[in-house]
Order: structure tokens, then C-alpha cells, then sequence
């Protein structure tokens, strides 16, 4: 089992000093390593399909972590390695792969964390893979991301071992965006994404804030005023 655990905390910082005068201060961030990733490769056009999905096998064991940052319900909801084997808790993400020039190309998507009461985190991704030094990262933003509850629960957040936070605030401003980075150990055989793979080791990293305008209209009714200068 490769673990992406160091890997994605520098990307992820890497990322944050491109991108920290927009993000600073995000709302929400989210952490899964050990993802089963899988990649369909179509040579013809030169494209791709690359999905990880949380898994609790012999080979890989997911953990993960979804934050909301100081404030009103602030708290992190944990779930410990190989939690799909024992919650309905979830993540997800789904990222095409196009347009390669040199050891860059496009790719647009989708992500999902779920967590162990049915509540749900989604939201689109569009950015760019770079390929270099038998890696592959996935930098890009997030866009319109929202917290929907499970109609039957109506609960925080919720992780393994009583862990969680509040949606309240995060759903008064949404929709949300954000950046996430994504990457994936691979073989040299396929870290210029040409070839078919499955079970490799991934790793995401991502945080949201909310939109301008929804800051807007929540800095109108007197709370959170502060945040507007961070967004």
C-alpha cells in the first residue's frame, strides 16, 4: 500500500501559496488519503476517466476529514481508516482528461463526501493534471459547492466516534467555492496518463469559501461582517 498522506499536504500547500489571497480563510476543507484511484485511457483521442472512490480493502484503507473553521458549529468530522466497512460515509471524485499539451492537460468533474448519516458535500471541479516525476497532480477549483442534508436526519456533519460540526453556517451562504488538489502515485508506466491503472493510492485536498455574492447577502443581515475582507 502506497500512502499519500505527505505527498498531499505538500501539494496542498502548494497550492495555497498560489492561490491563498483568494482563499484565505476558507469555510470549509475537506481531506481524504489512501482512495482506490482508477483511470480508463482512449488512445485514439488522447482522453481519459479517472474516478477514486473510499474503499477498506487488503491493499487500501481510506481515511478522511471534512472542517468547518472557527466559528458558529465549528468541528471536524473524522473518519478513520477503512470507515466505508463500517458507516455509510463516502467520498467520491470523478475528473475527465483532455487537451494534452506536454505534460499538461484539462479535466472537469465532480466530487461527493458523504458522511455517516447520509448528509452530503458535492460540488464541480475544473482545472488541470500535471504530470512530473512519476506523479500526477490534479490543481483546480471548485465550484458550486453545497451541503445537502439527509431529509431524515437533519444532523451536523457527522464522523466516526462523535465527531462533527454544523452545516447551518456553511448552507446560509452557499454555494460555495474553493480550490482542491489531487494527486496519485503512479507507476512510470502510466504517469503521463497512457495507460489504464486501478488501485493506485490518491490523495484530496480541498477548501471552500462562499461565493461573493452569497457573503454578500449574508454580511446584509449582520453576521459573519468580517469575512467579507477575506473573501
Amino acid at each position: 500500500m502506497v500512502n499519500t498522506r505527505v505527498q498531499l499536504t505538500l501539494a496542498a500547500g502548494l497550492a495555497a501559496s498560489v492561490t491563498g489571497a483568494a482563499l484565505a480563510g476558507p469555510m470549509v476543507t475537506f481531506t481524504y488519503t489512501n482512495l482506490a484511484g482508477r483511470y480508463e485511457y482512449n488512445a485514439g483521442p488522447d482522453t481519459g476517466q479517472f474516478r477514486a472512490v473510499a474503499t477498506a480493502n487488503n491493499q487500501l484503507q481510506t481515511d478522511g476529514s471534512v472542517s468547518l473553521v472557527p466559528g458558529v458549529g465549528s468541528g471536524t468530522a473524522v473518519f478513520n481508516p477503512g470507515f466505508t466497512s463500517r458507516t455509510i460515509a463516502d467520498f467520491q471524485i470523478d475528473i475527465s482528461f483532455f487537451n494534452r499539451v506536454g505534460n499538461q492537460a484539462s479535466g472537469n468533474g465532480s466530487f461527493m463526501a458523504k458522511d455517516t448519516l447520509g448528509n452530503v458535500l458535492s460540488g464541480r471541479l475544473v482545472g488541470d493534471w500535471i504530470m512530473f516525476g512519476g506523479a500526477v497532480f490534479f490543481n483546480g477549483a471548485i465550484r458550486g459547492a453545497e451541503f445537502t442534508p439527509n431529509p431524515l436526519a437533519a444532523l451536523p456533519f457527522t464522523g466516526e466516534n462523535g465527531t462533527s460540526f454544523g452545516m447551518g453556517a456553511p448552507i446560509a451562504v452557499q454555494p460555495l467555492d474553493g480550490s482542491i488538489v489531487q494527486i496519485f502515485l503512479a507507476t512510470p508506466a502510466n504517469s503521463m496518463m497512457d495507460a489504464d491503472f486501478r488501485e493506485v493510492s490518491t490523495g484530496v485536498a480541498g477548501q471552500l469559501i462562499p461565493t461573493p455574492a452569497s457573503a454578500a447577502l449574508l454580511a446584509l443581515g449582520g453576521l459573519v461582517a468580517g469575512r467579507r475582507r477575506r473573501n
